[in-house]
């Protein structure tokens, strides 16, 4: 084997190493923002004590939406180097138009599977509701919290409700690039 191949190889392990890693962070991410949520709520009629704290709750789901974001746009990227390593690998050993079905095999495989432009639509409707979802819980989270917080603050509610418009705003425009760069 030449140089080169292990070369490629190694980089390909590392890419494919990497972006394993960065589904497990988000999962259990995930998994942390779900626990933090569940606990709040199961003292929400003991939330008055923390006063006008109470708007600051949701602010660790906004940083968590944020690092999602950043997850979603990191396996993307890898995920369009180890197509790219996984094609190179694959015309060393085995040469372009062998009865060899690329499409079904390696990263390729699981992106037409699971990458919202390529997905089935039933697929497609999962995602949507798996990313959707979580984003209409923290929605409501946020308003919640912000309705409970307001016998405490009164009119400065305002004040970190315009905050958290505008995470919301940074946070929608850094989605959409993350969906536009799942595009392969």
């Amino acid at each position: 084997m030449s140089d080169r191949l292990h070369v490629l190889t190694a980089i390909y392990q590392s890419d494919r190493s990497d972006r394993s890693t960065a589904l497990t962070v988000s999962l259990a991410t995930v998994a942390a923002a779900v626990t933090y949520l569940i606990g709040t709520i199961a003292f929400y009629d003991k939330l008055d004590l923390l006063g006008w704290t109470i708007c600051l709750l949701p602010s660790p789901l906004f940083c968590v939406a944020a690092f999602q974001a950043h997850l979603v746009n990191l396996a993307a990227v890898r995920a369009r180097s180890i197509l790219t390593l996984e094609r190179t690998l694959l015309d060393t050993v085995e040469p372009p138009g062998s009865t060899l079905d690329r499409d079904v095999i390696g990263v390729a495989a699981s992106e037409r599977a699971a990458n919202l432009h390529t997905a089935t639509n039933p697929q497609r409707a999962v995602i949507l509701l798996a990313y959707g979802g979580v984003g209409l819980i923290y929605l409501a989270y946020t308003a919640l919290l912000l309705v409970k917080a307001t016998r405490h603050m009164g009119a400065w509610i305002t004040v970190p409700a315009v905050c958290y418009a505008v995470l919301l705003v940074f946070l929608v425009l850094a989605w959409r690039d993350c969906v536009r760069s799942l595009v392969l």
